[in-house]
């Protein structure tokens, strides 16, 4: 009996969990992340690349991992402090085949509630990549 109820009691705190990749509490706040070709580069991926962006909380906790096609994402938050990454991931070939990361960059952020917080990540191939934030 009392095994029953200790299976039932972990069962019962492990489904309060937080889901992978979700904010820990509701987005009151947004991230919206633009990428660009640094101006002063010198040249692309022979093959082109897949950009990927990750987003930490301060816990260290992963809470966003995506590969964009696209020069921008909007990522819902909560308030509170992040680490955002960026890298690319050149294609083998084509993109269904990719590389191991490179050009990466993170910086630490807050969000406060209701700001809609705006990154730019400029690439610049075989040098790395800046991240700025703005208002």
């Amino acid at each position: 009996m009392r095994a029953l109820i200790g299976i039932g009691l972990f069962l019962l705190v492990t489904a309060c969990g937080v889901k992978a990749n979700e904010p820990a509490a509701p987005a009151d706040a947004s991230l919206r992340v633009k990428h660009v070709l640094d101006p002063r580069a010198e040249g692309l991926y022979v093959e082109g690349s897949i950009w990927h962006v990750r987003v930490f909380d301060s816990r260290g906790h992963q809470i966003v991992d995506r590969k964009v096609t696209g020069d921008s994402v909007s990522l819902p938050l909560a308030e509170g402090r992040y680490d955002l990454w960026s890298e690319e991931l050149p294609c083998d070939g084509n993109c269904s085949r990719l590389d191991p990361g490179t050009d990466s960059c993170s910086m630490k952020f807050d969000v406060a509630v209701g700001q809609k917080l705006r990154a730019i990540v400029a690439l610049n191939p075989s040098k790395g990549c800046t991240i700025a934030f703005h208002t």
